[in-house]
């Protein structure tokens, strides 16, 4: 999935109550900050311009149950899956990557740290797609009732039979050892495949996995502030805190004109509207963390903070603003931030709507409206983004979207359910490596240290989001290698002495 693409939508009406039809000059919301707001795996890096997919990776289809917990229910559908033998050798294991929250990708079997081991192991490749996302559905449209399904006890299922198939079909071992690696909800999925099934899966390395669910998630606009300072400057940090808390103000003081003027919205701002202002204030501090954090460069901050610092402009929010429109500026005329349009878009029941098809937001809202929270609220005093951005902002978009059943009780009860099921931050598991970055705000819900000795987790300073999957390279720090090579020490333990490539014929 790309996510510095931005598409540009017709939006159009649905069904839900509070949405309505937009006009068709009025630029859609970018889809790749919205689905930020959603998922960690949106943050995941992009394939080169110039990748290649290797030719030895081949695509197949795996017939599953759309229920795996209704014997009555003998539906099934297929989902899509990647393999490749490029470096297998008869007797050597199997390298899973789980599929998480996005379109199959073959970039993440084909050219990473896992891969390298792989090839170190003499084991087949494998990635598959997870149910509702890219085109492996498991039902002709996105109605509410129709996401049902979506439950990772589903999804566990599905990854366990399949890699039962690819032990028996395709790789004509039925006994191969396998190893899981996932990074963000498909890291936790991971370390979940290996605490449900620890008779099938030998070990799993979990990078940046979200395992614990939460419904404020507080810490995200705090960790991503203090990475400003880190990485940025101070004087930057204070830039964004101007910015913002002046655009408050603004609000507050009903100048609602100048505010949406500068910011280029396509209509007022509509300050009596709380939803609006905190939409409006959430969606910057997202555009924000896209400009800076992309593809884990970190020159970006750099260039970023030049901007909002820059002398030519009279105050921080001038700066922000100006930043935030010349960004955009290519692919939109203005912005439309109506509380209605942005429901409008995942109000969307449609496949193969673009913002479903290639974003997943339908499916990924559905996801963290029941399972597993992660609402980035702002109302910590220890962050520069306002004050404004509340859990209410998180709780009426789910309702508006999914129905009124959704109420506070009903989302706060799956959080505590995900967590009861999973163990959280205390799984009780095995033969799971934990790994996250040191400025990655969402180590706050993964596992950072761990006291059971037959598992581990490690932090790496200085690193971003899932930074350690990626191939070892010159470019590594050395506490980037410590990790990279602690992973490969722990796979191997996994799976216990290499194979010798001349024991069988």
């Amino acid at each position: 999935m790309k996510f510095s693409i931005v598409l540009l939508l017709a939006v159009v009406a649905v069904s839900v109550a509070v949405a309505k039809t937009v006009p068709k000059n009025k630029s859609s919301l970018p889809l790749d900050v919205i689905a930020r707001m959603f998922s960690p795996d949106a943050r995941l890096p992009k394939a080169p311009k110039d990748y290649v997919r290797n030719p030895r990776t081949v695509e197949g289809r795996f017939t599953s149950r759309v229920n795996h917990f209704d014997p009555q229910d003998r539906n099934t559908f297929e989902f899509n899956y990647l393999t490749n033998d490029q470096y297998y050798r008869e007797g050597g294991p199997l390298f899973v990557v789980v599929g998480g929250h996005r379109p199959i990708n073959p970039y993440f079997m084909e050219d990473s740290h896992f891969r390298d081991i792989a090839a170190m192991q003499g084991a087949m490749l494998a990635t598959n797609e997870h149910r509702y996302f890219g085109t492996s559905s498991p039902v002709e449209d996105y109605s509410t009732e129709n996401l049902r399904f979506l439950r990772s006890e589903q999804v566990l299922f599905d990854l366990i039979e399949w890699i039962d198939f690819l032990r028996r079909e395709v790789m004509n071992d039925p006994n191969a050892k396998v190893i899981l690696h996932g990074f963000g909800y498909g890291g936790a999925l991971a370390s979940w495949a290996r605490q449900k099934f620890p008779n099938i899966i030998d070990g799993a390395w979990a990078s940046s996995a979200t395992v614990r669910a939460t419904v404020d998630f507080s810490e995200f606009v705090e960790d991503f502030g203090n990475t400003i300072r880190i990485k940025g400057s101070e004087e930057c940090h204070n830039a964004i805190f101007r910015a913002f808390h002046t655009a408050e103000n603004l609000l507050d003081a009903g100048r609602t004109d100048l505010v949406s003027s500068m910011f280029n919205t396509c209509d007022d701002i509509d300050a009596e509207n709380s939803l609006q202002v905190e939409l409006f204030l959430h969606l910057m501090v997202l555009s924000l963390e896209l400009s800076m954090f992309d593809d884990f460069d970190l020159e970006n901050f750099d260039r970023v903070c030049d901007q909002l610092t820059d002398d030519q402009y009279e105050t921080s929010m001038e700066a922000l603003a100006a930043f935030l429109k010349n960004r955009y500026s290519d692919v939109r005329d203005c912005f439309d931030l109506s509380f209605e349009n942005f429901i409008s878009i995942l109000g969307e029941t449609d496949i193969n709507a673009p913002q479903n098809l290639e974003f997943g937001l339908r499916q990924l809202n559905y996801h963290v409206c029941t399972e597993f929270g992660y609402f980035q609220t702002a109302q910590s005093p220890d962050q520069p983004f306002g004050s404004k951005v509340t859990y209410d902002l998180f709780l009426q978009e789910c309702q508006a979207v999914f129905g009124e059943w959704l109420t506070q009780d009903v989302i706060y009860e799956g959080v505590r359910l995900t967590n009861f099921h999973y163990g959280a931050t205390d799984p009780r598991t095995t033969n799971v490596l934990f790994t996250n970055g040191g400025i990655d705000p969402f180590r706050f819900v993964s596992i950072t240290s761990y006291l059971n000795l037959l598992s581990n987790a490690r932090v790496t300073p200085a690193a971003f989001f899932t930074e350690d999957i990626r191939a070892i390279s010159g470019f590594d720090t050395e506490e980037m290698l410590e990790t990279k090579n602690m992973a490969e020490q722990y796979v191997s333990s996994w799976l216990g002495p290499q194979i010798n490539p001349f024991s069988r014929k």
